[in-house]
């Protein structure tokens, strides 16, 4: 048998439903299910146009009277009938729900007929709506019931559990949906272009008897009961050391202030205690300490009466510090540095051990380029440039210096002509050869290009053995010379 018309389909299942159940207004029918949503102002109804045009098809609603309005000749409106944190529809916002939906799709008047004869077998809802294809029944509690983590976990095994039922009697429960899920909304239009109706079945009930009609205790989570040798091993056992005890009895005695001095008995108590010593040693030192501070021997011992053993041995340094008045003397690596001046230290002796490396390989390899020196010692490029050109800059420095002293020698060494002849020379020549990719000069006291690739310090050609001393003792000196 081939399958009826849907429209007329429709037409059937809306008349017999008229002759079953009354009809509810749109806006009754959500005043019952979110009037709840409403006594919250900061909470919104949250809307869906399916068609509607990307960013739009989220809408929030302050007055179900409105919505209704919209939603009015539409076939792509749904709500959320659930309050959420900021109006967001999202499952972990849900705030608080007044009912339960059962979606059933693909319900044709035959099997409505049979549904609504069979009592809902055993499970009656408050509403059931017929959405076109299938039907929805919505369960109304008679509180809302707020959705705290234990609550949503009850929530799905309750709503599950329905599905199940109607699954096992042939009806295609739609398991995609959930606590939180939008709805077509009563008034607005169906795939088929009806409008879509509410009718009034049953009351409604309260959360425990609708859990309780599916097998679900709806109680809160218990939390759990750890053995005894758990709870034994979660206390504290004495950790501190003697000696710091030792110190606190000192120190009580210089530095406590008027003002502190009962919560300085305190603290020293609770140390006594996390130093594992007995109540009786404790005592002695604390009524010692009242004397000498000037306090009443009564409040001394109360010090000692209040404070908990086991509390006692999970203070911490800071609330002794703030019992005591005073903070406690700390050993430092840093020599009395602060972290910030001990940071700095340490990147300046990096800096320096780094210059010696290069500075030390420069010395064996003079020709060495900064890929070779980066390579050799396996540091970066970056540093070894660096160094490199500060090896490079006070050899500079040197030769500048060597070059005044060795014009006033040859000034002094060569000889003037009688005759008033030509000057003196000015200046001497001595190739060197400087580093591969390192081309440049001095002349003059400035660096200067050489395209020959070489260091060339001008001279005369006409020196004597004096001045060619003087220029071997340069080149040895740019080549092989101190840079301090």
């Amino acid at each position: 048998m081939g399958k009826c018309n849907p429209w007329q389909d429709a037409k059937r299942k809306t008349e017999y439903l008229q002759t079953m159940y009354a009809s509810i207004s749109p806006g009754a029918f959500y005043d019952d299910i979110l009037g709840h949503i409403e006594d919250e102002p900061e909470f919104c109804f949250c809307a869906m146009h399916a068609e509607a045009r990307k960013g739009r098809r989220m809408r929030r609603y302050d007055d179900a009277e409105e919505m209704l309005q919209d939603a009015s000749g539409r076939r792509d409106a749904y709500v959320y009938p659930a309050a959420y944190y900021h109006s967001y529809a999202l499952e972990d916002l849900l705030q608080s729900t007044a009912c339960l939906y059962i979606d059933l799709d693909h319900v044709d008047a035959k099997q409505l007929r049979e549904l609504c004869e069979a009592d809902f077998f055993g499970h009656c809802p408050t509403y059931l709506v017929n959405s076109g294809n299938g039907v929805h029944l919505v369960y109304v509690l008679t509180e809302p019931v707020q959705t705290y983590h234990w609550t949503k976990k009850l929530l799905k095994r309750i709503h599950r559990a329905l599905l199940k039922v109607f699954r096992r009697h042939h009806f295609e429960a739609d398991f995609k949906t959930g606590i939180s899920h939008a709805y077509r909304i009563v008034g607005s239009l169906t795939k088929l272009g009806q409008v879509c109706c509410a009718y009034w079945v049953g009351g409604c009930m309260t959360i425990e008897a609708l859990a309780r009609s599916v097998g679900v205790t709806w109680a809160r989570p218990q939390k759990p009961v750890y053995p005894v040798a758990k709870s034994v091993r979660a206390t504290s056992a004495p950790h501190a050391k003697r000696s710091f005890y030792a110190y606190l009895v000192e120190k009580i005695a210089e530095r406590t202030q008027e003002g502190h001095r009962y919560t300085a008995l305190f603290a020293l108590t609770c140390v006594g205690y996390k130093c594992g010593m007995a109540l009786e040693a404790i005592s002695e030192d604390v009524l010692h300490l009242a004397d000498v501070l000037g306090l009443p021997q009564r409040e001394a011992r109360h010090a000692l009466e209040v404070c908990d053993a086991e509390k006692a041995k999970t203070v911490c340094a800071a609330t002794l510090e703030t019992w005591l008045g005073w903070s406690f003397d700390r050993k430092t690596k840093r020599n009395g540095r602060t972290r910030a001046e001990h940071l700095a230290k340490v990147a300046e002796d990096r800096k320096e051990t780094s210059r010696k490396r290069v500075w030390a390989c420069l010395k064996e390899m003079p020709m060495a380029t900064i890929s070779e020196l980066s390579r050799k010692l396996s540091i970066t490029r970056k540093t070894a440039a660096k160094y490199f050109h500060e090896w490079m800059d006070n050899l500079l420095e040197r030769v500048q210096e060597q070059m005044a002293t060795v014009k006033e020698e040859l000034a002094e060494a060569v000889a003037v002509p009688s005759d008033g002849g030509s000057a003196a020379p000015e200046s001497f020549i001595a190739y060197i050869p400087a580093p591969r990719g390192e081309r440049c000069s001095v002349r003059s006291g400035r660096v200067w290009e050489n395209d020959a690739g070489a260091r060339r310090i001008r001279g005369n050609d006409q020196n004597d053995e004096k001045g060619e001393t003087i220029r071997t003792q340069v080149a040895e000196l740019m080549l092989c010379g101190n840079s301090s």
